[in-house]
């Protein structure tokens, strides 16, 4: 018998069997720790030790560090192919509600969009009490439409799903023009609103596409298709919290000065900011986002990350 082999064997049954420490495995086989470690890591990798993970959802974790390790990011989640694009969205949508439960904190102010990977996120959350959270709007309402996908109604539903408060942003997400924008601004009730929403430990979104059937700000009314067919021959791509960006992130802003909306800069800042996206047709709007360093945790399907992969691969 291989004199190696049994030595691995020997250090994976006390560490995995026997629950003892690395420091402890070391005394009792007489060697130092950190070749405890060289041992252990050789049991997983010749399968003396297999480890089995028992999931809700299936993943790809090789993807998922590669798309971490591609831009830099927090944390990365990429849901395994299979099905349409609802059955995506959904199972996108529990994936993201798995991810904010195993962060979630006490205390703190979770900022939120609209549109439908929220919803479903907010969907998939069972009853989970927390203390002090609050839920608070990042941008205007859509205010036409579907309201369950719309952000007061999730607001409102996250919060009681987290047993907490929750804050609605009383504006449009665009309006006529930036001077109507920057008198709403004024109101106290809406600044105070957004100033807190830009305070928040967890922020997440959704990422718009202008793909025709995909565009939420355009079934809203707040998009035409004229004004469509000119954002995308001028550069953009998509849009985030509303906000129009181009293929590196950077903002378009002839429209951006009419989205009632917190700064980009605090997606930034934020402790978690997760992009949660279902569809590999906003692929092109997501990698913008993630070049323009929006988000540092991205929750995504399969197809979508191979997609953004490639995109980022030929550019």
């Amino acid at each position: 018998m291989d004199p190696r082999y049994s030595q691995v064997v020997r250090a994976a049954e006390l560490y995995y069997d026997r629950n003892l420490g690395q420091q402890e495995i070391a005394k009792i086989l007489g060697i130092s720790r950190p070749t405890v470690s060289r041992l252990l890591a050789e049991a997983r990798e010749n399968g003396v030790v297999q480890i089995t993970i028992e999931r809700l959802i299936e993943k790809n974790a090789e993807l998922a560090e590669q798309l971490r390790l591609k831009f830099d990011l927090r944390d990365a989640v990429v849901v395994a192919a299979g099905g349409d694009y609802g059955d995506a969205l959904k199972r996108v949508g529990e994936a993201a509600a798995e991810l904010l439960v195993s962060i979630l904190e006490d205390n703190i102010i979770i900022g939120i969009s609209w549109g439908q990977t929220l919803y479903h996120t907010v969907q998939a959350l069972d009853d989970t009490p927390m203390n002090g959270i609050e839920v608070i709007q990042m941008t205007g309402a859509l205010g036409y439409g579907d309201p369950s996908i719309d952000g007061p109604e999730l607001a409102l539903r996250l919060a009681e799903r987290l047993h907490g408060s929750y804050r609605y942003v009383n504006a449009p997400a665009v309006v006529g023009s930036g001077e109507i924008r920057d008198i709403l601004w004024q109101q106290p009730q809406i600044r105070q609103t957004l100033e807190r929403a830009a305070q928040a430990k967890i922020m997440m979104m959704g990422i718009g596409s202008l793909a025709d059937n995909l565009s939420s700000l355009q079934r809203a009314g707040y998009l035409t298709e004229e004004e469509r067919l000119i954002h995308l021959s001028v550069g953009a791509v998509g849009h985030l919290l509303a906000r129009m960006i181009d293929r590196d992130g950077d903002e378009v802003e002839a429209y951006n000065q009419r989205v009632v909306a917190i700064p980009f800069e605090y997606l930034r800042q934020a402790k978690w900011s997760i992009g949660i996206s279902a569809s590999s047709l906003k692929a092109p709007a997501v990698l913008g986002a993630l070049r323009g360093r929006y988000f540092n945790t991205l929750v995504i399907d399969e197809e979508s990350a191979l997609e953004i992969l490639r995109l980022a691969e030929k550019s």
